[in-house]
């Protein structure tokens, strides 16, 4: 039988010691949420998470949480509440990538873009970066822990064109280095994105 999108990115091992402590961080970061799934509440909206590894470091780890609501105007916005620990401090590059894979975090492939000109080259010269689908800020690193809340309107996590729900799905990464938004002609180079990839984690529907 051939899986559908929610079958393919929900977890479904609620008794697992990672959904516990997933579960909990969910809790944490969403406070005031409902804890029936997004079918069974409307106004809770999808809600998506990443369970965050290193990329090479087992002492790297954290969790992102997804979630999608409509703005006063009709819009999808994206909020992100994001920690890791154990990543050296400073600020790190985060981008949602094309691929829902993490082993190795290359496979995870360049920045979620589904426009018209198709996906990316992973940390080549890219007129097209910062402006890809998926191009957050970065998250700024003290003392080994990292978090960032953010949003933004440039993908969904339910089903359309921008979703980052497609066939293959997506992961966030986070990088060894700073974004430097490569938006001026000579910032254009190798590396300007953020560089290596220190950390992954896989997008799944929470459910």
């Amino acid at each position: 039988m051939r899986s559908t999108r929610s079958d393919r990115f929900s977890i479904r091992s609620p008794g697992s010691p990672t959904r516990t402590v997933a579960a909990v961080a969910l809790a944490t970061v969403l406070v005031g949420a409902a804890c029936a799934g997004p079918g069974e509440n409307p106004d809770r909206g999808v809600i998506a998470e990443a369970m965050i590894e290193g990329c090479g470091d087992s002492e790297v780890s954290g969790l992102a949480v997804f979630r999608e609501r409509p703005s006063a105007e009709g819009v999808k916005i994206v909020d992100l509440s994001l920690r890791v620990d154990g990543l050296p401090d400073g600020l790190h590059a985060v981008h949602v990538h094309e691929t829902a894979a993490c082993d190795p975090c290359s496979a995870a492939g360049g920045h979620h873009d589904p426009g018209p000109f198709g996906k990316t080259t992973p940390d080549a010269p890219d007129f097209n970066h910062p402006f890809h689908g998926g191009d957050l800020v970065n998250v700024e690193v003290k003392d080994g822990v990292g978090s960032l809340t953010t949003a933004t309107s440039r993908f969904t996590l339910s089903d359309g064109r921008l979703s980052v729900f497609d066939d293959d799905g997506s992961a966030l990464i986070i990088h060894t280095n700073p974004d430097a938004y490569c938006d001026q002609e000579d910032e254009l180079a190798a590396g300007c994105a953020g560089g290596a990839r220190g950390a992954c984690g896989v997008l799944v529907l929470a459910e």
